[in-house]
């Protein structure tokens, strides 16, 4: 028991003091927020930022913002808040998306139709790729870049057929280019090494749509047609894909997608309905959602079941948020030998939830005797026992927020445990879940 304490301690204190914070650009107010995600404070325009800034990305302890008008990507130092340098790259190339990987960072000219590489070991622009066709949203990939190419016709304002490039990044030159569906604007990887590209749509008669690429065979292996004129992609923990899809009437609206089967969640017929112009996504560790509604001026969290539990009201047009979350999924025993290294917990989804979660557990294949796992309160009581009949690989185990006698446990906070069968010793690994009733 006192082994399972020490570990139980060891949890919470990383849980505790985890550094959990959201950056928002300002787009109309030229500034950045601060949203500290674990007390809900907000410090409002804490940089000025350059004219028209479009994108906050986090690497590498600074914050790089992207200026589209000024046209430069901004260094940010977030102990103090100063900016380092600026990265200046030509007027009138319309800087629009970054992305970065092994000390360089890459950003789309949208009207250039340029990748321009930033060197941040020497502070410089060290390169550049002419792609064409107003490319915005990209993505680092196995040592490869991907690049959304919208081929925007600025006579028309129509839309020619959506591309996406491949740059190496070992010598920084194209690849190739595929076919995609119309007005792509990003690219997100997911957890079985797909790239997922969200088509905007033309905004008249073509809808929204997500086009799976599969980078190892080099073809779109799926589409889903999603409706709607979706924007970004977060992916969450649990393998759930949620789209900010604009709404400027009423309400914003954020759609969802299962992203293994690609079954829609939320779409145009039931959206999640968020703050005025939902501009942006992005997720955290514990499975919360957060909303950039350009219109409304807020960031809206949202929990598992698509309910905005909270709302933090932000600068001028917030239209993107970077997320900085320490927080361990899974808190784990790293004693050498202390049970099999193919035996883990990967983790819980949804997580925090209300009603049941599901405990995905890693490879058992050579771990035949670890047919149960063990559920705690917080102060290491035994609640739960549930057995564990797959082996053969990956497992996933229900637990439906009871305890063993089947009554429903209060909201808090509560682990669960790997044990070897027969062994009511204290070896286990620790994953942190949360009941909020």
């Amino acid at each position: 028991m006192k082994k399972l304490l020490i570990v139980l301690i060891l949890a919470v204190w990383s849980v505790v003091f985890a550094q959990r914070e959201a950056y928002v650009v300002n787009g109309l107010a030229e500034t950045l927020s601060l949203i500290d995600l674990e007390t809900g404070a907000v410090t409002n325009h804490i940089v000025t930022l350059g004219e028209t800034p479009n994108q906050a990305v986090y690497y590498d302890n600074y914050l790089y913002v992207v200026n589209s008008i000024s046209a430069d990507v901004m260094k940010i130092n977030l102990s103090n808040h100063q900016v380092e340098h600026n990265f200046l790259l030509p007027i009138a190339s319309n800087p629009y998306n970054a992305a970065f990987y092994n000390g360089y960072g890459y950003v789309t000219g949208w009207v250039s139709g340029k990748v321009y590489r930033l060197n941040l070991a020497t502070n410089s622009v060290d390169g550049e790729i002419e792609i064409g066709g107003y490319p915005e949203g990209l993505l680092c990939h196995d040592n490869f870049l991907y690049v959304t190419q919208t081929y925007f016709d600025p006579t028309n304002f129509s839309y020619g057929q959506g591309k996406m490039a491949k740059i190496d990044l070992s010598d920084f030159s194209y690849v190739a280019e595929y076919n995609v569906g119309k007005n792509p604007q990003w690219i997100s990887g997911a957890p079985d090494g797909r790239l997922h590209v969200v088509c905007t749509g033309n905004y008249v008669d073509v809808e929204g749509s997500i086009y799976i690429f599969n980078p190892g065979t080099g073809v779109v292996a799926d589409s889903i047609l999603i409706g709607g004129q979706p924007s970004q992609l977060a992916v969450s923990p649990g393998g759930i894909g949620y789209l900010s899809a604009g709404g400027w009437v009423t309400d914003g609206y954020i759609y969802s997608y299962d992203i293994f089967s690609g079954d829609i969640i939320n779409g145009p017929a039931n959206p999640i309905t968020v703050g005025l112009g939902a501009s942006a996504v992005a997720t955290d560790s514990l499975g919360f959602i957060y909303s950039c509604d350009f219109g409304d001026d807020t960031v809206s969290k949202i929990d598992f079941s698509g309910n905005v539990v909270e709302t933090y009201g932000l600068g001028d047009g917030p239209l993107s948020i970077t997320i900085i979350d320490d927080t361990p999924i899974g808190v784990e025993d790293q004693e050498a030998g202390y049970l099999p290294e193919s035996a883990y917990l990967l983790r819980s989804y949804p997580n925090p939830f209300n009603g049941g979660t599901i405990l995905r557990l890693g490879d058992w294949r050579n771990s035949p005797s670890l047919n149960r796992i063990n559920i705690y309160d917080i102060s290491g009581r035994l609640i739960k026992t549930i057995g564990v009949e797959t082996f053969g690989g990956e497992a996933r185990v229900y637990w439906d927020g009871t305890d063993n006698n089947n009554n429903e446990c209060a909201s808090g906070v509560y682990f669960v445990g790997i044990n070897p069968e027969n062994d009511d010793s204290n070896r286990f690994k620790a994953l942190k879940m949360t009941i909020i009733r």
